[in-house]
């Protein structure tokens, strides 16, 4: 039985219906709305929902047990932020050296050198003039000291001014802030050496020189000296000091602050990873900020979808499945399943998401193996097994990856390990045709997808503890999408005719009813077809065409002389020729008819459109040379006047369209052309080959079947090996004779 008359069918034209379009437009929009809406449900979905007795404020008592419903994670923003002000917390201050109030402390040090090295009488007024305050005290103890004592002063003025600028002289008012923020260590840049090039370092806090602990650092700094004054020196040196400094060395807010913005920016989202069973609120306990926010992660509460987000999610989905459907119409060569492929693909992509919204919340109790779980691999490993293209598989796994990428219950990682899977698990897709090439199959793609799996379960740095769920879970998936797709794949072979690999062997069984017919009715066409079939199924296996449908092509090319089995001459024996009583255009005709005929009952029985293709394609449109050129002969000896028509000569089919139908003409004529050679040989294998391509090429016959001429070179390899074995000699035994 086939289905008819379905808008997943087309009539093998490639204009399309109204019907169909409407059918693939209705089904493209409600994918790419699907696609935003699932999204939007699970984040929305009140099935596991949090009821509370009480509206909880952080800080109040507990009056009940919360447990985790499920498993989940979230973006946890309360811990993100904490970690975040902590970051910030981490980032030193940075105090920065100012050259500037350097050279400023130090033009201040060699004035006041100057105006106490100065008239004496004028030292009082500059020092008031200059520096602001009355310092009578000092000018009096100034002139107590004697001359050198007041030199011994000036120098260590001057030793000290440059030693404490080159340590840096920072703001007390500075040092305290930074001390109260609970800070004992600063990065400074400071000078490294006598010129003053700075270096970035950590210094504390208490190793300090300040304007206000100068007499301190005073007091070590003459120690380092060696030197005794006495109080009045050391009263006039701590007040020239007094006088002279000033901070050179800054406390930097903006750098800090830069800094500490950056610290925030940079710091990681912090995942809260909730399993089910944990206790969010216990009885009698402070009700926390945090609790409160896990609860309304799982009730959705947090739930905000934004115009402009599902706008462009919609334009996005429909773009990738756009995309997706024009180059699946390039990948599929024969354009008469365009349409039917398309929407197997856009019915069975919707069926797979509702599973997928579906699978989300049966498999919450093992969240983090949701990935493993989800049925990413149903949707490609059925279109690759229906189209016989890894390629289509590949990229509707791509499309249905793209869906997923907008489910809250995946992430980045999902996509990458979902295409990664997807293209190992095609890249080991063999095309296979018994059960137990199945049985492997469904092996190796689960041993590799277990790799892949270990692979993403440390680049994400997990738990090893789940590790193990997770190669159960996907080892689960393999197996039950291959045994789902074994259900699945000959009803859709049956019910919409495709020609899968398991279909065509089925149907390369010689055990058919047509075939056990042909071999009953004409045994010649019946043997010549065998070999017909080998050869082609061997050459198409070396050019790598679909070998299986070159196969059961060979061997239904030729049903159609079953009808008629004495007009062709392998099927004649040795005996009369029936052509010889009739006119050339008649034999011609019913030569002709085995065409129509074959096609008719490949409909009839229900073969593959690809295969009729193949039964109707492989004579083309080429002329019937022999009868054609008697009927030249006949005309030209004829003593009256004779039109000869070449169209009643020449078959009515198209010439071959795809490699298959190409491979299945150049064997049907090479078969058929060597059975007359006489002590056949290699170079004469290869000369009737080479003669019979080029016939066909001046023909046209091949111009459109993609065959290439190194192909093509193979294919005679191939030909010449195998009537070589058919045509291959025996040693002549003797007849013994009874005594």
């Amino acid at each position: 039985m086939v289905l008819k008359n379905s808008p997943l069918l087309t009539n093998g034209d490639e204009k399309y219906s109204l019907r169909s379009v409407v059918f693939l437009a209705v089904c493209f929009i409600f994918i790419v709305l699907l696609g935003v809406a699932i999204p939007i449900l699970i984040q929305s979905n009140s099935l596991y929902s949090v009821e509370l007795l009480y509206d909880y404020q952080p800080g109040e008592l507990a009056n009940e047990d919360v447990i985790a419903p499920y498993d989940f994670s979230f973006d946890d923003q309360i811990a993100t932020e904490k970690l975040r002000e902590e970051n910030a917390a981490a980032v030193i201050p940075r105090f920065t050296f100012s050259m500037a109030e350097t050279q400023h402390v130090k033009a201040k040090q060699e004035r006041l050198d100057e105006i106490l090295r100065g008239e004496p009488s004028q030292q009082n007024a500059l020092l008031k003039d200059e520096f602001g305050a009355d310092e009578a005290s000092m000018i009096t103890r100034w002139n107590l000291i004697g001359d050198a004592d007041r030199n011994t002063v000036l120098l260590l003025f001057a030793d000290a001014i440059d030693n404490f600028l080159y340590k840096g002289i920072f703001s007390s008012a500075d040092i305290a802030n930074v001390n109260h923020e609970g800070y004992e260590l600063i990065y400074g840049d400071l000078p490294s050496d006598a010129e003053y090039n700075l270096q970035q370092s950590l210094v504390y806090t208490d190793n300090l020189i300040t304007e206000k602990n100068i007499s301190d650092s005073l007091l070590d700094f003459l120690q380092s000296y060696n030197v005794s004054l006495s109080p009045a020196c050391f009263s006039v040196l701590f007040n020239l000091l007094s006088l002279a400094v000033e901070p050179n060395v800054h406390y930097d807010a903006l750098e800090t602050q830069k800094l500490r913005d950056e610290a925030r920016a940079n710091t990681e989202v912090v995942t809260a990873e909730i399993h089910k069973g944990d206790y969010i609120l216990r009885y009698d306990t402070i009700v926390t900020e945090q609790a409160l926010q896990t609860i309304q992660m799982i009730n959705g509460i947090t739930v905000d979808v934004s115009i402009i987000q599902i706008i462009s999610q919609i334009i996005f989905l429909s773009v990738i499945l756009y995309v997706s459907l024009y180059f699946m119409r390039d990948f599929i060569e024969r354009k008469y399943r365009v349409l039917l492929y398309t929407n197997i693909y856009l019915i069975t992509l919707a069926i797979i998401l509702i599973v997928t919204y579906i699978a989300v919340f049966l498999f919450q109790s093992v969240a983090h193996a949701r990935d493993q779980l989800i049925p990413f691999l149903f949707l490609p490993v059925l279109m690759c097994q229906l189209t016989s293209k890894k390629r289509i598989g590949f990229l509707s796994g791509a499309v249905y990856s793209c869906f997923i990428i907008f489910f809250p219950t995946t992430s980045i990682m999902t996509f990458f390990y979902l295409i990664f899977s997807i293209e190992i698990s095609m890249l080991l897709m063999k095309f296979s045709v018994t059960r137990l090439d199945t049985v492997y199959q469904t092996f190796y793609t689960a041993l590799a997808n277990v790799c892949i799996t270990a692979v993403f379960h440390f680049i994400q740095g997990k738990e090893l503890i789940y590790l193990f769920s997770e190669i159960v879970a996907i080892t689960l998936n393999v197996t039950v999408t291959y045994i789902l797709i074994s259900i699945l794949l000959p009803l859709m072979e049956h019910f919409l005719n495709i020609p899968t690999v398991f279909r065509l062997h089925e149907l390369s069984s010689t055990d058919s009813p047509v075939l056990i017919r042909l071999r009953t009715q004409a045994i010649g066409t019946y043997n010549h077809v065998l070999n017909v079939s080998n050869m082609a199924y061997n050459a198409a296996k070396e050019i790598g065409a679909n070998a299986e449908l070159a196969r059961v092509g060979a061997l239904y090319h030729d049903i159609g002389k079953a009808e008629h089995p004495e007009y062709f001459i392998e099927n004649q024996g040795g005996g009369p020729n029936v052509h010889d009583d009739m006119k050339y255009t008649l034999s011609a005709a019913v030569i002709k008819s085995h065409v129509k005929l074959g096609v008719e009952k490949g409909k009839e029985i229900g073969l593959p459109q690809e295969v009729l293709d193949i039964i109707d394609q492989h004579h083309g449109n080429d002329i019937i040379f022999y009868f054609y050129n008697k009927a030249l002969e006949e005309a030209k000896e004829s003593k009256t006047p004779m039109q000869v028509n070449e169209e009643d000569f020449r078959y009515t089919s198209d010439i071959p369209q795809s490699k298959e139908a190409g491979i299945v003409m150049l064997a049907d004529c090479f078969e058929a052309a060597t059975r007359s050679l006489k002590k056949p040989t290699t170079l004469r294998y290869e000369k009737v080959f080479t003669s019979i391509l080029v016939g066909k090429m001046n023909a046209s016959q091949l111009d459109d079947c993609k065959l290439s001429m190194s192909e093509i070179e193979k294919i005679k390899k191939v030909f010449v090996h195998q009537v070589f074995g058919r045509d291959h000699n025996r040693i002549q035994y003797t007849k013994e004779e009874n005594d």
